[in-house]
């Protein structure tokens, strides 16, 4: 089950993001156009195997393989991007909006952060130490007020 997000509603076009899609230079296949339309409709980030489900509902031709083939060559086109979320499996959403996650490791809560959050963090890290860092691939892992044990401060 997806975990629940608090972020901005998505206002995404399928067909802009098959354009873009043309656009890398990727074809637009049916496994591509489902799995793009799963990422699309969907309240939350998806799991390879969620994507995968949502698709299977309308086209179930196409084969959890064809699932993961199909996010990793929309990933090398840049139209979708992966994050961890605390210590499960691997997460997908669209890459028209770069944001930051922080994920509650109780309850799973989501919460998309701004894209310039870490923006210090990673000039820091380049001045410093000459090191260019993927700050997008991994969440904050922590609680949400919710979920905070006793004795922490809210």
């Amino acid at each position: 089950m997806p975990a629940h997000h608090d972020a901005p509603a998505a206002t995404v076009d399928i067909d802009e993001v098959l354009e873009l899609v043309r656009a890398h230079g990727g074809r637009v296949t049916s496994a591509r156009r489902a799995v793009l339309s799963a990422l699309v409709s969907a309240d939350a980030h998806l799991t390879a195997e969620e994507v995968a489900q949502a698709v299977h509902s309308d086209h179930p031709d196409v084969h959890l393989s064809t699932v993961y083939r199909t996010l990793e060559a929309l990933e090398q086109l840049g139209v979708v991007t992966h994050v961890h979320l605390g210590h499960g499996k691997a997460s997908y959403h669209l890459a028209e909006r770069v944001h930051h996650h922080a994920a509650c490791e109780v309850c799973g809560h989501v919460i998309e952060l701004p894209a310039d959050l870490l923006s210090d963090v990673v000039r820091e890290l380049k001045e410093r130490h000459g090191f260019v860092a993927d700050v997008h691939h991994f969440a904050f892992v922590g609680h949400c007020t919710t979920c905070l044990p006793e004795g922490h401060i809210r």
